[in-house]
């Protein structure tokens, strides 16, 4: 086997997660590989052991190693919470450009510890998906994360969209934002900052949706300080609490309420999209854009197509969110469309730490006893 072939065998197999370099290899190669490559070399697919190539583009031959076994395995399944027509493009833009590959996808719904209850039955019925920030853990445990991915040398994903771990790729970023009757609410009135939540005017015609997320990511953003101060200030503008984002939503466009906040931009963009005409509008608060992070597609190790999985899941962070159309697909992919309009702002962007992101739920909590709601039994 000449070394050219050699090398490809090499990596393919470590991307399948079959083959470990050994101790015998020389130091002074692997020196070497680390001086030619640099700090960001692949560092593994699904494997254990941490791998430096030699300098002949390894990005590229882990990426030809990836398709060469996506063709093999002809197939890839995964899902979301997302509905098919937020990826329906995406799905098909996929298909178009690896023709090998067929895509299937399911929207996935609560209770989400179901897929963890199906893999332990031996049951893989995604090869990736969305995980839950809080279900990571108990993934871990069980052993169905990957290894580390160079996610960005591979596929180009900007790194503010990777797990810290290298284990996930965040395709979606929700920025907060106020939503307003645009028909009922005064031009005077147009709220410009988020201290327009707790305006006298809007007392008692403020919706607040009880799930606090849209919260938690300003605190995240302001700090603490901040955060508790504004939380309290929504309690005492007589605010209706609100269950699920499209109630919200159409309390306001009904004129029942005049305002909701804070609410994600995806949660509105989806709404005037799905109901055309609606007197709906939303403004990014002035100072910076406070966004979550959000979708975390992780390929599961077990899974039947571990090459098409992580074909899939990097194709989509380093370039398939520009074909999403859902006002929350990454802001950090300069050519999203929601990236490409934060980008003509010109504004700084603070986005929610993944310490806060992994322990949203603690947080909202907190928010939700300051509001007098009851708290919740372990």
């Amino acid at each position: 086997m000449c070394e050219n072939s050699a090398r490809r065998w090499q990596t393919e197999q470590i991307i399948k997660g079959l083959y470990f370099l050994r101790r015998r290899t020389p130091m002074k190669s692997i020196r070497s590989g680390i001086k030619a490559v640099g700090a960001t070399t692949l560092i593994g697919a699904i494997f254990a052991a941490k791998l430096v190539l030699s300098a002949d583009a390894p990005g590229r031959s882990a990426m030809n190693a990836i398709i060469e076994g996506a063709k093999k395995e002809g197939k890839v399944s995964w899902g979301s919470y997302l509905d098919d027509a937020e990826v329906g493009d995406l799905n098909k833009a996929f298909q178009k450009e690896f023709p090998f590959v067929k895509v299937e996808y399911t929207r996935l719904r609560p209770p989400y510890e179901r897929l963890l209850l199906e893999m332990q039955a031996g049951t893989f019925p995604y090869d990736t998906f969305a995980i839950r920030p809080n279900l990571i853990g108990q993934h871990r445990q069980l052993g169905y994360l990957i290894d580390p991915i160079d996610w960005k040398g591979i596929f180009s994903v900007d790194p503010r969209m990777v797990h810290p771990e290298g284990i996930a790729v965040s395709v979606i970023t929700n920025p907060a934002v106020i939503a307003y009757n645009k028909n009922l609410v005064p031009k005077q009135r147009v709220p410009k900052s988020w201290a327009d939540c707790y305006d006298p005017f809007f007392k008692g015609k403020l919706a607040v949706l009880v799930g606090a997320s849209q919260v938690v990511t300003l605190w995240s953003a302001f700090g603490e300080k901040w955060g508790l101060d504004f939380t309290k200030k929504l309690l005492n503008n007589n605010p209706r609490w609100v269950s699920g984002n499209t109630n919200a939503q159409n309390l306001v466009a009904t004129g029942e309420m005049l305002m909701v906040c804070p609410t994600g931009h995806g949660t509105w963009y989806r709404y005037v999209k799905d109901q055309p005409g609606a007197p709906l509008a939303a403004v990014f608060p002035e100072g910076p854009i406070a966004t979550d992070r959000d979708m975390l597609l992780t390929p599961i190790k077990g899974a039947a197509h571990p090459n098409a999985a992580l074909l899939l899941t990097g194709w989509i962070g380093g370039k398939g969110v520009t074909y999403m159309r859902t006002g929350r697909e990454s802001i950090f992919h300069p050519n999203s469309e929601l990236g490409a309009q934060v980008k003509r702002m010109g504004r700084e962007i603070k986005v929610q730490p993944w310490e806060i992101l992994l322990e949203e739920e603690k947080y909202e909590r907190r928010i939700l006893e300051i509001w007098g709601f009851p708290k919740a039994k372990n």
